[in-house]
C-alpha cells in the first residue's frame, strides 16, 4: 500500500477546519510544508519512522483538501509514499496500515472538536 485516502464531512466552515489544521491547537511535528492555498488545499511532508526528519527515505506527503459540502466541509486526506521510504516492504505495509487507524481517529477527533 502506498496510499492511504481518508474523507470526514465536519459541520462547519472550512475557515474553521482550516484554522484548526494550520494552528499548533490540533498537534505540532516536523514538517516541510509543500503547497499552500488559504482555505482548500495543504500538503506537507512528515517525518516516517526511521527519524524526526522529513528527509528522502524518511517522509510522506500529506494532502488536505478542504472543499463545501452539504452546509460544512468535505475533508479529504491522502497520505502517500510509503514505497519511497527506505524499509523492507513488509515494514512500509506495516508503517501505512497504522497510519490508516490513526488518520481515521485523528479526523473523528478533529471533527467533535469542530462540531462542539
Amino acid at each position: 500500500m502506498d496510499r492511504i485516502e481518508r474523507d470526514v464531512l465536519i459541520n462547519a466552515s472550512r475557515r474553521r477546519v482550516w484554522d484548526a489544521l494550520t494552528s499548533a491547537v490540533h498537534g505540532t511535528g516536523r514538517g516541510v510544508t509543500e503547497k499552500v492555498e488559504p482555505e482548500s488545499f495543504l500538503s506537507w511532508r512528515r517525518p516516517g519512522p526511521l527519524g524526526p526528519d522529513p528527509v528522502p527515505g524518511n517522509a510522506t506527503l500529506v494532502e488536505f483538501t478542504l472543499t463545501p459540502a452539504d452546509g460544512g466541509t468535505l475533508l479529504q486526506v491522502v497520505e502517500s509514499g510509503f514505497t519511497q521510504l527506505d524499509l523492507p516492504p513488509e515494514e512500509q505495509e506495516r508503517y501505512a496500515a497504522g497510519n490508516v487507524g490513526g488518520w481515521g481517529r485523528e479526523l473523528d477527533e478533529l471533527r467533535e472538536h469542530l462540531e462542539k
